[in-house]
């Protein structure tokens, strides 16, 4: 817990609250709320984003039967997850229970690490005369299909996952995912992800669909509820220092 230098005044350590203990009324409804309102969001953006730039620019259905699949899909798996099915059969071939799902409270969804992997693949199956709805469940199958692979690894037992996976090996990609959301969380900072590549994005998807260069080209213009400004604006740089100041203020109190 950081300190005020040369305070003298004695602090209290943060209560850490166990797996199982039961959260207070109040700080359950803000965490929760705070939880969904980040979960939301992170389930929305990524089949947003392959849509309306990689797949159809135009086609607004089709961008929200996307982020409607996205929900319904994640809402199913998350129900899966946190109630921990029993596999029948799997302790007389096994030896031990095993389960589909966690029963752990956590989110099942969409991830922003598969964006440059579908938007590189989809781009090339477009550009060798593949429709982008074709390539898009391509790419499905893909991941259907590499999903197996951690299926097999969900019945090795723990002993031999980490000899393949040790501490050293996480750890660097745990880290290297970190320094590589680095450049997404500045280009939230500065307004947001979608309008920070918007206007190359943009521009190219108007120029295959109207084959004439646009002029000018469209500004990175991020639009946030009822505010509309240019990325990398004062307002939404001085909204990120805001957070940042008031974060740091809550850990020191």
């Amino acid at each position: 817990m950081p300190a005020v230098p040369y305070c003298g005044k004695a602090r209290h350590p943060t209560r850490f609250y166990p797996v199982d203990e039961p959260l207070p009324l109040l700080i359950s409804l803000l965490m929760g709320l705070q939880h969904a309102f980040a979960m939301v969001g992170g389930l929305i953006t990524p089949p947003y984003v392959v849509f309306r730039f990689t797949i159809d620019f135009m086609n607004v259905e089709l961008q929200q039967y996307a982020i409607v699949a996205a929900l319904i899909t994640s809402g199913i798996c998350t129900i899966i997850n946190i109630l921990k099915v029993p596999i029948p059969l799997t302790k007389k071939l096994f030896g031990r229970q095993l389960y589909i799902g966690s029963g752990l409270l956590s989110v099942m969804g969409t991830s922003f690490t598969f964006l440059p992997i579908f938007e590189i693949a989809i781009q090339q199956m477009k550009a060798d005369g593949i429709d982008g709805t074709v390539a898009y469940g391509k790419m499905l199958g893909t991941s259907a299909l590499c999903a197996l692979l951690e299926v097999v690894f969900s019945v090795v037992p723990g002993r031999i996952i980490q000899m393949i996976f040790p501490p050293v090996v996480c750890a660097i990609t745990v880290t290297l995912i970190g320094v590589a959301l680095t450049g997404t969380g500045m280009k939230y900072w500065g307004g947001g992800v979608v309008c920070a590549e918007m206007i190359w994005k943009e521009h190219g998807q108007v120029v295959d669909y109207v084959g004439d260069p646009v002029n000018p080209i469209p500004s990175a213009t991020c639009q946030n509820g009822s505010v509309l400004l240019p990325y990398g604006s004062a307002e939404f740089i001085g909204l990120g220092f805001s957070v940042l100041v008031f974060l740091i203020f809550i850990e020191l109190l």
